[in-house]
């Protein structure tokens, strides 16, 4: 940790402080990734002891080591305000750090395993991507928890991100506002909000828990797959489950729920369904589950209940990019490979816990491309964007069209490094597909799942930072990664540095 050669007085002693506003951001990430990691750490030993016990020391010390080095180095950081792009990259540190702690975790509890794959697999389980590496087939309680929580973990952080400082979306039935503005009504300061998205959580965790307590799973296993499937994580040691046809409509439901906007999530529990009826992106989200799953039921040709159930499991699976593992028809055209994969990049709805393009981004494209069609008609027309019979500001437009920009970019060079590595076009194409949306599992056109473990090291590796960039929805990765350079160029810059150190020390 860098600190700054000023130091500032305080009431009763001198102390050291971080002051420069790139070393504040960088460090508050460091210090609450790590932190975040110690927690699950802990709370992850305290599982481990309803088992064997055998990881409990090895969990509780090293969870309890890091978060109290963490809490005592957070006086040396200054509780300067931050800009936006200060925000965006202390986000961006945190997530990589506590990326960075858990695969040392994974070091000690996992025997035999590389760092780059405990690196894979801690960046897939805080990015939600439902991909894996390691074997879990002989880990104790504790090390499943710490994988499957680490999963819900990362989708709160992303989506509280997203509601709080993201401009990620207008309203949900199209109020003419910037996202931040747009959820005010509903989370009208940051306090509120965070506080509001817990208790969703914990709700929407609780209440799927329980349901799946009717089925044949015990407590602990209905409670990893509740996880799994509200913060669209999608892991599971045992993929027999989904098999069910009980599991996989209790789960269906429960990712219906996930996959739908927390404002309107809140609404609802506030007793305000006329919002939810009259969200169109709602309705679209429902017609898009609707028509997936009868046209996956009509490739089946089964014909029968049982297919109709698992039809709309990998719909809602795939839409809500929660990527649950499940096996294919035997009747599966190279069709339904391409229409699963146009569903994860669609995704859910905009501030929902899924990733993905997602469909208010996707209307307001679809509106934009009808006012060039038609001035390519009529060039001098004035033609207003409208999505839910809204107007949608220009500055909204332009963040729609930079984000698809960084979508579709991102996606390009990832599947282009995976190919120049080896890789057949078309798993590399799928594999990054599934990276930037962070859905999993990746699957070949017969609809079979492509084990990550058969990827070199090198091809893993390529996928971190489309998954990282995907579950923080890409701005602030690129925002960070913006500023990080523009700083970079003014630490070249001597005189320059020097000036902006004389103000910051005034």
């Amino acid at each position: 940790m860098i600190f700054s050669l000023f130091s500032k007085r305080s009431d009763s002693q001198s102390i050291t402080y971080i002051n420069s506003s790139i070393q504040i951001a960088v460090s508050r990430g460091i210090l609450i990734g790590f932190s975040a990691a110690g927690f699950l750490a802990v709370l992850s030993g305290l599982i481990d002891l309803t088992d064997s016990g055998t990881d409990t020391a090895v969990f509780l010390i090293f969870g309890t080591l890091i978060t109290l080095i963490c809490s005592y180095l957070t006086r040396y950081v200054s509780e300067k305000k931050l800009a936006r792009s200060e925000i965006f990259l202390s986000v961006f540190s945190g997530f990589l750090f506590c990326i960075l702690c858990s695969s040392f975790l994974y070091l000690l509890l996992v025997e035999g395993e590389n760092f780059a794959d405990v690196f894979f697999e801690s960046a897939a389980a805080f990015t939600t991507t439902s991909l894996t590496t390691l074997d879990f087939t002989n880990s104790g309680r504790g090390v499943i928890f710490y994988r499957t929580s680490s999963q819900l973990l990362g989708s709160f952080a992303a989506l509280v991100t997203a509601v709080l400082v993201v401009p990620i979306s207008d309203d949900n039935f199209g109020l003419r506002m910037p996202g931040r503005a747009a959820t005010q009504d509903v989370f009208p300061d940051r306090k509120n909000a965070v506080k509001s998205i817990t208790v969703i959580y914990l709700a929407s965790l609780t209440l799927l828990t329980l349901i799946l307590l009717i089925t044949e799973l015990d407590f602990f296993h209905s409670l990893l797959l509740a996880m799994s499937a509200i913060s669209t994580g999608g892991f599971s040691r045992n993929t027999n489950y989904f098999e069910n046809s009980s599991v996989q409509l209790l789960l269906s439901l429960g990712m219906i729920i996930t996959g739908t906007s927390v404002v309107i999530i809140w609404r609802l529990a506030s007793r305000k369904v006329g919002f939810m009826l009259r969200s169109s992106e709602f309705h679209i989200y429902l017609s898009l589950i609707l028509g997936a799953t009868f046209l996956i039921f009509f490739w089946a040709d089964e014909g029968t209940a049982s297919s109709l159930g698992k039809s709309l499991f990998f719909a809602i699976s795939s839409i809500s990019t929660t990527g649950f593992h499940i096996s294919p028809f035997e009747s599966w055209p190279i069709a339904a490979a391409f229409f699963i994969l146009l569903l994860v990049t669609i995704g859910p709805m905009s501030l929902s816990n899924g990733a993905g393009f997602q469909v208010h981004r996707l209307r307001i494209l679809f509106a934009l491309l009808r006012r060039e069609m038609i001035r390519q008609l009529h060039p001098r027309a004035v033609v207003k964007i409208r999505a839910a019979g809204e107007n949608v500001r220009e500055e909204r437009v332009r963040q729609v069209v930079v984000f698809q920009f960084l979508f579709t970019s991102t996606i390009f060079i990832t599947a282009m490094v995976l190919t120049i590595s080896g890789m057949d076009l078309y798993d590399a194409f799928s594999s990054a597909v599934a990276a930037i949306t962070t859905a999993g599992p990746i699957r070949n056109p017969d609809g079979l799942v492509i084990a990550v473990s058969s990827f070199s090291s090198g091809e893993r590796l390529a996928l971190v930072p489309a998954m990282v960039a995907g579950r923080l929805y890409l701005l602030p990765v690129f925002i960070s990664l913006g500023y990080l350079l523009s700083e970079s160029r003014n630490f070249l810059r001597p005189r320059r540095r020097i000036l902006q150190a004389i103000r910051s020390n005034k």
